[in-house]
């Protein structure tokens, strides 16, 4: 048992270092989630740095969500390759951990993948795969997303009715559900549905409405696509002014937020306005803006195997780097755990020794407890025989010769003589069985105590109240203890009967789960308890509750009621 003990000390350290590592990455997927709306760059920084670390302390929950975020920015950067392997890593995770979030985020960065490489057949067996996790789920946001999912993909494979069944089942329980950002994805769906049957009224609506959704929802990538939306609608219906407004709105938020791959398409977009409308120069502007960018993202495109080979390389190094750290700070924690243990070894060595000594006087202690009890038992037991066989008997004998003396003489006198004598005899006689030893044999501990108070309190004009709780469990007290209940009861109702001068008797013996409580009260004349002076009876109780580690609390005052309360703990007894 010891031996397990010290095991558990080494490892938990560990334990806490592992959980604070946990922590610290479970903080930067966090920021990588913060920055991807502010700096791409930065998030990116998060998420790797987040994998790496997770990879080195085996937190696999860590590197799924790290993958995913890493998948989520590269996607912004327009390195689709890029985005859909870590899309794949982390749905592969999360597929070993059976973890439904991990799946279903990582479901949809690969179905938005497809869908902008035009893999619509891929993209609709993906959705399809995400749709089956919702329902199993019972995920209603999840299924509304993913039915608006295939209301998109079903119109991009021409399948006009498809789609706009699957959004307007998707429109139903958002709006049940009131989730705004996901009804702007209906309404730019049901917007590109009216559009393709040349219901241009209501296409625009559509998209106005997601616009509005998306820029008080403060979305950027989201307000890209509706600004282009409504820029290409004008484009195609020859309406170059209203579109010029709406691709410029898109610029000026791609440039804000650094959204590369949508800036260079809404220039082009805008270029094709200006030309629309006669205004060449600007359109030239418009191209050679979107050159430059273009040109970047071939340039990307064309070195990410490069780069990201490299940047394997220098991950690779940085973990090696971070095992060798982490090894050294284990060694560290190592030693100062083995010093601890040793601290904590020695204390408990001494605390154990301190215990087994504290249990062996208590072992004493109750042995004592029972042989005094028992002697104290044995010595009533004499006195109780004395009283009967020889002051008794004494008694009864005179009684019976003054009896006949009395019936020859017919004297009043002595017949008052003889009365005395006979209510001396039952006095002897009831003391003589107060002392006798109780036996709970026939009786049990309640109807013992109720017989006793029955003696002690005849007199009808002395209202007694005994109640005992619950009184299976005190069956199960040891001979010792209910011999020790019994008696400082015992003792409690000859001082109230000699000296209360009480009307009403209340007696509550009640079993909690690791003591039991005595409690007395009277509504006798009281008594200053710092003016009182207890007599043999008292010293008696006080000296078996200090026998069994007890304690006693007395409520009473001059005048008025009495109070007493005993508390005995079952270990002690």
């Amino acid at each position: 048992m010891f031996r397990l003990f010290i095991n558990i000390l080494l490892l938990l350290p560990l334990c806490v270092y592992s959980q604070n590592y946990e922590v610290e990455i479970d903080s930067l997927n966090s920021k990588a989630r913060q920055y991807i709306h502010i700096d791409l760059d930065s998030a990116y920084s998060f998420a790797v740095n987040a994998i790496q670390k997770s990879q080195i302390s085996k937190y696999s929950e860590g590197e799924m969500e790290g993958q995913f975020q890493k998948g989520r920015i590269l996607f912004d950067q327009a390195r689709r390759t890029l985005s859909m392997e870590a899309g794949k890593q982390s749905l592969l995770i999360a597929e070993q951990l059976n973890n439904y979030e991990g799946k279903k985020n990582a479901l949809n960065l690969i179905g938005k993948i497809q869908n902008h490489a035009k893999q619509f057949e891929e993209g609709l067996i993906t959705v399809k795969k995400n749709y089956n996790l919702a329902k199993a789920k019972n995920d209603s946001i999840e299924m509304a997303l993913m039915n608006n999912f295939l209301g998109i993909f079903k119109n991009r494979l021409g399948e006009k009715d498809s789609a706009f069944y699957f959004t307007m089942r998707s429109m139903k329980i958002n709006k049940i559900l009131n989730i705004q950002k996901a009804l702007a994805y209906n309404y730019n769906s049901l917007g590109i549905h009216h559009y393709g049957n040349r219901n241009l009224d209501s296409s625009f609506f559509y998209f106005r409405t997601a616009l509005k959704i998306r820029v008080n929802l403060k979305l950027p990538n989201q307000s890209i696509e509706a600004y282009n939306n409504l820029g290409y609608v004008f484009l195609m219906e020859k309406i170059p002014d209203s579109a010029i407004v709406y691709f410029q709105k898109c610029i000026d938020v791609c440039l804000e937020y650094g959204k590369k791959n949508n800036l260079a398409i809404a220039y082009e977009n805008i270029a094709k306005a200006y030309e629309l409308n006669n205004n060449h120069k600007a359109a030239l502007n418009a191209l050679r803006q979107a050159i430059p960018i273009n040109d970047s993202l071939a340039g990307i495109k064309q070195k990410e195997q490069i780069i990201s080979a490299q940047k394997e390389k220098n991950e690779e190094l940085k973990i090696r780097h971070a095992i060798d750290k982490a090894h050294k700070e284990k060694q560290y924690i190592l030693i100062i755990v083995l010093i601890l243990v040793l601290i904590i070894t020695t204390f408990i060595l001494r605390t154990s020794k301190r215990r087994a000594l504290e249990t062996q006087l208590e072992k004493q202690k109750t042995k004592a407890a029972k042989a005094i009890i028992d002697e104290q038992e044995k010595i009533r037991e004499e006195i109780a025989q004395d009283l009967h066989d020889g002051v008794g008997g004494s008694l009864a004998g005179l009684k019976l010769s003054l009896s006949n003396l009395q019936a020859e003489n017919n004297c009043p006198t002595l017949l008052e003589e003889i009365v005395h004598i006979e209510k001396t005899y039952q006095e002897i006689r009831k003391i003589s069985h107060n002392l006798t030893p109780i036996s709970f044999k026939k009786n049990s501990l309640p109807i013992t105590i109720e017989n006793y108070l029955n003696r002690t309190f005849p007199d009808l004009e002395i209202g007694i109240c005994f109640q005992c709780y619950p009184e299976k469990e005190l069956e199960n007290l040891t001979y010792e203890q209910k011999i020790c209940v019994y008696r400082i009861i015992q003792e409690l109702s000859n001082n109230i009967r000699k000296h209360a001068l009480a009307t009403n008797v209340n007696i509550h013996l009640t079993g909690h789960e690791s003591y039991l409580t005595i409690m007395v009260e009277d509504n006798g004349r009281g008594f200053d308890q710092k003016k009182k002076k207890y007599g043999i009876g008292f010293r008696n109780i006080q000296k078996r509750i200090t026998l069994f580690n007890g304690k006693m609390e007395i409520d009473s005052e001059r005048g008025n009621s009495t109070t007493i309360i005993i508390d005995i703990p079952y270990t002690k007894l």
